[in-house]
């Protein structure tokens, strides 16, 4: 593999995140009466994922695997640290939007 040691790529990580919360606090804190709830939802996926592609790019250089034997665990890592930003999504990030979050959605 080759080495890539890009201070720019760092940097465009670090603005997808901030991009992230800064779209929430937008539209799910300023402009939240303008629209509807159905698009609140709907919408929130963009800023997640904005937010993790953010996180898994910052965190790649540090968890990289260096054989072909780690590339498992890679996998590992990086679909706990998924579930464990989409859990946090859905469990607090939507009913902080939407109190009645499971009902809205026809449940």
């Amino acid at each position: 593999m080759v080495k890539v040691k890009n201070k720019t790529t760092e940097v465009v990580y670090w603005i997808l995140i901030i991009l992230a919360v800064l779209l929430g606090i937008l539209f799910y804190g300023v402009l939240e009466a303008d629209f509807s709830l159905s698009f609140l939802i709907l919408f929130s996926g963009l800023p997640f994922l904005l937010f993790v592609v953010g996180a898994f790019g910052l965190l790649w250089p540090r968890i990289k695997p260096t054989g072909d034997s780690t590339y498992i665990i890679h996998a590992i890592v990086m679909g706990v640290l998924f579930f464990i930003l989409f859990l946090i999504h859905t469990w607090v990030i939507l009913p902080l939007i939407c109190p009645d979050f499971g009902r809205n959605l026809g449940m």
